[in-house]
């Protein structure tokens, strides 16, 4: 545990919070017991959150826990990554224990490696993986002091601690003050305590305690004034004595009247120590052997902090000085005139040894232009981006462009600011600076230009932002010198054609701009396919393109699968889904992943691979969560749907369909609704409600590509309730697209829903069109409908024989891969047909009950290790900490009656 001295120290008496205490202290003694969790107290400057906290250190070190602690601290939120080194340093002898990446990520946001910009979600599981790790030798209690201070790059996973270590011996407990400027942690804490003023008789009694020798009068004024602020209650009282009298009464705010009282003292005390007071308050980041570097350098030294000391001013945590509160040191630094603070970070940037540090105390020195410091400044916001610390990095390449004389240097440095703030989620901020940016840069400053494109067509495509249009982006091509560039942002303009469904004249724009270059590049081969959804996209063109453009933007890719789909294409879909997640996961961008994988569980499914779609769809649920994608979460939650459905579990599906209509964020996205009718409709199918899915599945045509893929079940919907009329519009569209792509599948789907749509004298051939081209396509799913189609066709025609072959193989696809309602409908025909429906009878139901009873988390593990796969090497690959891998595996042991990983795969019946 950190020691502590003088303002500080944890031993202090807490006058008051007692049920506060109680309930904290009630989650300490869970988390002794296993069941971590996580509590922030909230209130005003002065209402006791530290000695609260200091409280609860104090009993938890007493009982075993050992205490690691961040605190926040003004100015300190332009240090990416400090409040979490701060926090992690002790237990980092414990990180070779982590899986590779996860350790990775720490050595790299920490400076003692070098590598690619962490993912925050890898960098979460990494502070999880090793806090669990250091929580098995003993109980912790995380003190995350002042969060409102700590660096943003930290709190994002500081904040996710509570939620992440529930099964540890682990209390997160924070500290911060109300502000409605920003986004309160609140909702990250399952536990939140607000203190507010204390009760008049235990105000009486801290001030009692704290002040016995107050006259009656001074001390009746004095609980007047401090409404029941606990540090008001000290400080007034101090300046009473002082000053003999009041300072003006309730004029100012609280916060304002404690910083008069405390500069008040300050004033009593000798000149140098005021100074070397200032040089504490401008380098609250600096360790004490680096604040006495800098007083020796300003001919001071630590016989002139003593003063303070002795008054109980200032004191010492650890290696650092810290004042009595926070707000003494605010006083000091805005009471100061500017010379005196330049002064002090002039001395305290020749102390400090970091480059980064250092650079920053030198430009708060600066007070006008300084091309140098901002050079500098730049080097090291480029340090920090690659580090992962984007929202640190946007403001210092801000502080930057404020320090650089020259508008063109400016107008490069807020570019990359801008695109920073993008990467943070900063999207209003990076807006206003691509505002700065197109007041500055000269028109012949095309890297720039281009690069600011890039951020706004980014932010237009992922954020609340429009952008510039898709004709300004021809425009802007059009002033570029080389052919690489025009393409590149010509493939914007065609990605927003895609995406807004321009009219054809936008579209025509696009697509002769395209045609006037390279004929040779892959990159304008996919932007004309961008362009014309009902273009023919082949893999090779698109593999080609992988190889060429290595920082491939989520974006195109999620367009260029879409655009696959639309012109039905399900193999290039996949494949441009299935490159992207393998690109985002070696790269480390958990979310543009999430999204892939969301992607990709659609034609998996779509094509008849079940078991491979559901697994991407539950995983994609899962992270989509932990990253706040909620319009991601709902497209996943109807895929799961859609695919449990399929599988006969009814509840489940019925419950991911909730979830998914439960998102109002989803709520204007098209594609999310017509794939939530989509599952509906499959799920009153397999339900033999053949009205409600007709009803459901007429729901698709919000969205053409979900449509498209949905008509085969509609066909089935309209035949089952006599209303052929209802499919003609798809039969057409349809047709039109199998006509120009080719698409084996769709052709399929076609053939069939015209075999259920004509009378006997044509269905035959149009089955046997169908069966001919599922085994030219191999979409298993369909051909064994299209085959139980066919057979319940047979067996009316008194073709029993030939009924028999068609329901025998559709039955064994239907068992082998557990679509459970379609097993059963083809058993039924298959009795009808005087067969026995024992083609699945090896299959196993025990055991198939036995994996479906497996969550979603414990079956992709559970594959994952059937494959070979380490506990650490599942959680790399998964987003998962390695002892929560663990913890599933050894949940899907049981549930499956086997104790070794060699026994996985035939346990997981041909999931592997």
């Amino acid at each position: 545990m950190t020691t502590s001295t003088g303002p500080h120290d944890p031993a202090a008496v807490l006058v008051g919070r007692l049920d506060e205490l109680t309930l904290l202290r009630g989650l300490l003694g869970q988390a002794a017991a296993g069941r971590g969790s996580g509590a922030l107290v909230v209130g005003e400057a002065g209402l006791g959150k530290t000695a609260l906290v200091s409280a609860l250190a104090a009993e938890a070190a007493a009982t075993g826990f050992r205490v690691l602690r961040c605190r926040g601290f003004r100015g300190g939120e332009g240090t990416g990554f400090a409040g979490l080194h701060e926090l992690l340093h002790p237990v980092l002898d414990r990180v070779d224990a982590l899986p590779a990446r996860q350790r990775e990520a720490l050595e790299v946001v920490f400076g003692l490696a070098d590598g690619a910009a962490v993912d925050r979600l890898v960098l979460s599981l990494a502070t999880t993986g090793l806090l669990e790790e250091a929580a098995q030798a003993e109980p912790l209690l995380l003190v995350l002091e002042d969060l409102h201070w700590v660096d943003p790059s930290s709190t994002e996973t500081l904040v996710s601690l509570p939620r992440r270590l529930d099964g540890a011996r682990a209390l997160v407990l924070a500290t911060t003050r109300p502000d409605p400027s920003r986004p309160s942690p609140a909702r990250d804490f399952p536990h939140v305590v607000r203190l507010g003023p204390l009760p008049p008789r235990e105000a009486k009694a801290l001030l009692s305690a704290r002040r016995p020798d107050l006259p009656a009068r001074v001390r009746a004024q004095v609980l007047e004034e401090s409404l029941g602020n606990p540090l008001a209650l000290t400080e007034l009282a101090t300046q009473w004595t002082r000053t003999g009298g009041a300072d003006g009464g309730h004029r100012v705010s609280m916060s304002r009247r404690l910083e008069q009282a405390f500069l008040g003292e300050v004033h009593g005390l000798p000149a140098g120590t005021r100074r070397a007071l200032l040089v504490v308050a401008a380098g609250q980041d600096a360790s004490r052997p680096e604040v006495l570097g800098a007083l020796d350098l300003l001919g001071l030294g630590e016989q002139d902090l003593a003063p303070a000391e002795r008054v109980g001013l200032l004191g010492s945590e650890g290696d650092r000085f810290l004042f009595r509160h926070p707000l003494v040191g605010s006083a000091l630094y805005d009471g100061a005139g500017s010379a005196e603070r330049s002064q002090a970070h002039t001395a305290l940037a020749r102390a400090v040894p970091s480059p980064a540090r250092r650079v920053q105390h030198r430009a708060a020195a600066v007070t006008g232009w300084d091309a140098g410091v901002a050079a500098e400044l730049a080097d090291v916001a480029e340090a920090v981006f690659r580090q992962g610390a984007t929202a640190e990095a946007s403001t210092l390449w801000r502080r930057a462009s404020a320090l650089t004389p020259q508008p063109q240097d400016r107008a490069r440095l807020l570019s990359s600011a801008a695109e920073a703030a993008r990467q943070a989620g900063a999207s209003v901020d990076a807006a206003a600076l691509l505002t700065q940016v197109r007041a500055v840069v000269a028109p012949t400053q095309f890297e720039v230009v281009r690069r600011a494109a890039r951020t706004d067509w980014l932010l237009s495509m992922t954020a609340d932002h429009r952008g510039r249009s898709t004709l300004d982006l021809v425009d802007l091509a059009r002033g570029l010198p080389g052919s690489a560039d025009r393409v590149e942002v010509l493939v914007w303009a065609a990605t927003k054609c895609s995406v807004l469904q321009e009219p054809d004249d936008v579209r025509a724009a696009v697509r002769s701009a395209l045609a006037g270059e390279d004929p040779g590049s892959s990159l304008r081969r996919i932007g004309l396919a961008l362009v014309d959804p009902r273009a023919p996209l082949d893999v090779a063109t698109f593999e080609r393109f992988r190889t060429e453009v290595q920082d491939v933007d989520g974006v195109l890719l999620n367009c260029l699968a879409f655009s696959a789909e639309d012109a039905g294409d399900l193999v290039v879909a996949e494949t441009c889904w299935s490159s992207a997640v393998d690109a985002f996961h070696a790269s480390g961008r958990a979310g543009d992943e999430t999204i892939a994988l969301c992607g990709r569980a659609t034609p998996r499914v779509t094509a008849g691979d079940l078991a491979g779609g559901l697994a991407d769809a539950e995983q994609a649920l899962r992270l989509s969560r932990e990253l706040d994608l909620p319009v991601v979460a709902a497209m996943a939650a109807a895929v799961v749907a859609r695919a449990r459905a399929w599988g006969g579990e009814r509840d489940r599906a019925l419950q991911a369909l909730r979830q998914a209509e439960a998102l109002p964020a989803a709520a204007p996205f098209a594609r999310v609704a017509a794939s939530a009718a989509w599952a509906a409709g499959v799920l009153a199918l397999t339900d033999g409600r053949y009205a409600d899915a007709l009803r459901e599945l007429t729901g698709t045509a919000a969205n053409a590509s979900v449509a498209l893929w949905a008509g085969g079940d509609l066909a089935e919907a309209a035949v089952r309730t006599g209303r052929p009329d209802a499919v003609h519009d798809w039969l057409r569209t349809a047709s039109d697209v199998v006509r120009v792509s080719g698409s084996v599948h769709l052709e399929l789907l076609l053939e069939r829903s015209r075999a259920l749509l004509a009378d006997d004298g044509t269905a035959e051939q149009h089955f046997r069109a169908a069966l001919e081209l599922g085994r030219r396509g191999g979409t298993g799913l369909d051909v064994a409908r299209t085959r139980l189609h066919h057979g319940e066709w047979l067996r009316r025609q008194r073709r029993i024989t030939e009924a028999r072959e068609q329901l025998v193989e559709a039955l064994r696809f239907f068992e082998e891969h557990l679509v459970l309602p379609l097993a059963e409908r083809a058993r039924v025909e298959l009795r009808a047909a005087g067969g026995a429906d024992d083609a699945g009878a090896d299959a196993g139901p025990a055991r198939d009950l036995a994996v479906r009873s497996l969550t979603a988390q414990e079956l992709m593990v559970a594959v994952l290790a059937a494959q070979g796969l380490s506990n650490r090497e599942i959680a790399d690959q998964v987003y998962l900490s390695h002892r929560t891998v663990g913890s599933h595996l050894h949940h899907a042991f049981a549930k499956l009656q086997v104790n070794r990983r060699s026994h996985l795969a035939d346990a997981l019946a041909g999931r592997v």
